[in-house]
């Protein structure tokens, strides 16, 4: 066990906590979302899809593990994927929190109704434990917490996976139940729960408390902070403060500094958002700072082009982007996170640039990592070249990103409008088709837009009598000129990109305006490449270059994955590239192909071979780019000369290899007369391997010829998490005893060749290879097994 010795005294911290000041006055307020509802558009079509997704759920597997652990018998077997293992539980939270926002927004009351029986079926378990408690994970775990045994490590606590992680999703689906399903015994559960957990935290000091929080705990004092202006008991912002506030990241925060280099992203971000609430209920300075600050270096400093930020779930150095284009990059998550926190610095100081990045991430990450079909979301969103999209199955996967995905249909009107608290002011932030409703200003405003499919956004005012209002729309950083009419009469309005079309009027029933923002081509360079490294944007979308598939292949992205590491995220074409000497000569190439909104042609500017590019919000099952690195001609000759003696070394292979087998795979084992010793499949990044463990061991029967020198080639992944170091038998004659690594470039497959001494297959057909692994490590995992030719081939 650790203890941490906080940078600032929590007692210090909990004794200036003003519990009775003013909450913060909000400059913007958000509308609730039952008072917005989506209409016809790319977005309610998705909005469509999920509601169907939310109904083919079964609640009661989801409820299955808090009813095993209240000692209640279940009514169905729980899900597998995350919810088979140590996390089971957090799925139900965002479910929760899914349907209640869903309802809200859509009134549909079959997901009240489900709403209601997940409450009740959890206020059961809670009476059954007869003491508050309410989570699928054993209790004395956390009892212990109490008694000072603290095990605390980055995902785990007390040898549970992330169970405040897991908490926090279970509280926040009972308060979204609460605020949008209007289901108060659903604030009584909540309550239960943190109280039975006020009972753990108030017997510990500030240094066990600190140790606690070293494992991932979500967003929990956003929780707490709400629960506190639910019930009106400042004790509950206590708690937030004094329990959930994690000095150790936080500290650099409230000084405006950014230590975010290798730290998890999606771990930190719901302290931000908790830090935000707690900013608005105490008005403490270093808490808006850290909310600021924080959002200033991920939101601008460390964002793609598609507003997500990190690779393999972690921030990294702001100067190595271009060492991190892979298929890794952008967990959904972490943009679900960035929304939430922007919309609440947006009601402390309306500003555009805050809602142009919202825009960004809504219609580039989280509308572009959802699939056409119930049940499919995006863990990362990659940007490596020649990605494919990584959607989960139905209900094998529950990945975070799977519960923050089941959420975010409902949430995509969340920031669309803003209200003054006078109500004098409406800011339109987002164009999407919908229609809010405003009672308390008799205003129905119908806002009918194809939007980001087309320029176009048309706005309808019904009012119950004439009305002083000032309409505020946001004018995007990629509009230069939009054009603006008032009831059919054009209007001049001073603006400029990333501000606000102010109109301000007496407005009368039935007034229209129709809004056109002319959308452009332009380019987005790879932060600190020096415009090396370049994206294609048209307006606020960004484009894909689809890569296409050899005659006869299908789409590679086709395969569903319980386990999203299990899939590469990317494939073997060969990566495009812009030849063209500058950025301008790139967009001066692309033609629109007539056949879709927003799709266009290029000619002659991108090799290997032209490509059509396509919003990425589009993109479904095809290959793609999203990054171009950008060439002279010259440049071009050495990359192009680089991919010929790619193609060469591959035939050469191919050639020369005498026998060959795919590890994993029934029929080529088989064929290969495998024998396992402990050994196993794996599957990595869309293919199968074979690995052993702790002394097992595989191997196979490969044909040989008794008269030329050969080799070895085996393929290994660059995924793996740690080095191993195993051993590889010729006929029972050690040949080598290799150590594999983690690679750079994650998801990438390699080759290693190692020489057969020719005394081992003189006079022979046949061999047996054997990998063999050694006490705690492993052998592999191997993903493919060559004899070749060694005279015939350079495999290295």
């Amino acid at each position: 066990m650790r203890t941490l010795k906080p940078l600032l005294p929590l007692a210090a911290i909990c004794a200036a906590v003003p519990v009775h000041a003013d909450p913060l006055p909000l400059k913007a307020e958000p509308f609730p979302l039952s008072q917005v509802h989506l209409t016809e558009g790319p977005f309610k079509a998705r909005q469509d899809v999920h509601l169907k997704y939310l109904l083919m759920v079964d609640a009661d597997r989801l409820i299955a593990p808090f009813r095993e652990q209240a000692g209640l018998k279940k009514k169905a077997d729980r899900y597998g994927g995350w919810e088979g293992a140590g996390i089971a539980g957090h799925s139900l939270g965002h479910y929760l929190s899914a349907l209640s926002l869903l309802y809200a927004t859509t009134g549909d009351e079959r997901l009240k109704e489900r709403v209601d029986y997940i409450v009740d079926e959890l206020a059961q378990c809670q009476q059954a434990n007869g003491d508050g408690y309410l989570l699928p994970v054993d209790k004395q775990a956390l009892a212990k917490l109490g008694e000072g045994e603290i095990d605390a490590s980055g995902f785990s606590l007390n040898g549970v996976w992330v169970p405040l992680y897991n908490l926090h999703k279970v509280l926040a689906g009972l308060r979204d139940a609460y605020r949008h399903a209007g289901s108060e015994a659903a604030l009584q559960v909540e309550k239960g729960m943190v109280d039975w957990m006020d009972g753990i935290f108030s017997r510990l000091d500030e240094d066990q408390i600190q140790e606690i929080l070293r494992s991932e705990h979500g967003g929990m004092n956003e929780v707490l902070a709400d629960l506190s202006v639910d019930t009106g008991n400042d004790h509950y912002l206590e708690m937030a403060i004094r329990d959930f506030n994690h000095q150790a990241v936080l500290q650099p925060m409230f000084e405006g500094k950014d230590e975010l280099n290798g730290q998890h992203g999606n771990t930190q971000i719901p302290k931000v958002i908790g830090v935000a609430r707690e900013y608005e209920l105490t008005q403490r300075p270093e808490f808006h700072t850290a909310a600021t600050s924080f959002w200033e270096d991920v939101a601008i400093d460390r964002a793609y082009v598609i507003g997500g930020h990190g690779d393999s779930e972690h921030f990294f150095p702001v100067d190595e982007f271009e060492n991190h284009l892979t298929p890794y990059t952008a967990e959904t998550c972490n943009t679900y996170n960035m929304e939430k926190l922007t919309g609440h610095l947006f009601s402390w100081e309306p500003q555009a640039r805050l809602m142009d990045f919202a825009e960004r991430g809504l219609i580039n990450h989280i509308a572009a990592n959802i699939g056409p079909e119930p049940g499919e979301f995006g863990y990362f969103l990659g940007l490596d070249s020649t990605g494919v999209k990584v959607f989960s199955s139905k209900f094998d996967s529950w990945w975070c990103c799977v519960g923050t995905g089941m959420e975010n249909p409902a949430r995509y009107p969340e920031q669309a409008y803003f209200h003054s608290p006078d109500g004098d002011t409406l800011w339109i932030n987002l164009y999407m088709g919908s229609e809010l409703e405003w009672p308390e200003q008799g205003l129905t405003l119908i806002q009918d837009t194809l939007f980001p499919n087309e320029e176009r956004v048309r706005l309808e005012l019904d009012l119950d009598s004439p009305r002083q209002l000032a309409l505020k729309l946001r004018q995007p950083y990629w509009c230069e000129q939009p054009e603006i009419s008032i009831n059919g009469e054009r209007v001049e309005v001073a603006s400029e990109p990333t501000s606000y079309l102010t109109l301000e009027r007496e407005w009368q029933d039935g007034d229209t305006v129709e809004l056109r923002l002319p959308m452009r081509l332009h380019t987005e360079a790879l932060p600190h490449t020096d415009g090396e490294i370049l994206s294609v944007l048209y307006g606020p979308s960004v484009l894909a270059g689809i890569v296409p598939v050899q005659d006869g292949e299908k789409q590679p992205g086709g395969q569903r994955f319980g386990d999203h590491l299990k899939a590469r995220g990317k494939t073997d074409a060969f990566p495009p590239v812009f030849v063209a000497d500058d950025a301008q000569a790139v967009l001066d190439s692309l033609e629109p192909t007539g056949e879709a909104f927003a799709e266009f042609r290029s000619h002659g500017t991108v090799k290997p071979q032209d490509v059509r590019f396509e919003p990425l919000y589009r993109v479904y099952q095809e290959q793609y780019a999203v990054y171009f690195p950008l060439m002279d001609a010259q440049e071009w000759k050495v990359r192009e000369a680089e991919m010929q003696a790619q193609r060469q070394a591959e035939m050469q292979l191919q050639a020369a290899t005498v026998d060959y087998v795919t590890p994993g795979y029934q029929q080529p084992e088989v064929e290969h007369d495998l024998v396992s010793e402990d050994s196993r499949v794996e599957e990595k990044a869309g293919r199968k391997s074979r690995v052993a463990s702790n002394g097992g061991a595989f191997s196979y029967a490969m044909e040989v010829a008794p008269d030329r020198p050969l080799s070895l080639v085996v393929t290994y992944w660059t995924g793996i998490w740690s080095s191993h170091t195993f051993d590889i038998y010729v006929d029972d004659q050690k040949i080598a005893s290799p150590t594999i690594e983690r690679g750079k470039i994650v998801g990438d497959f390699y080759d290693r060749t190692y020489d057969i001494p020719a005394a081992l297959t003189k006079g022979k057909q046949h061999v047996r290879v054997r990998f063999a692994s050694r006490e705690n490590d492993q052998a592999g995992g191997v993903y493919g097994l060559r004899v070749v030719y060694t005279d015939a081939t350079d495999t290295e």
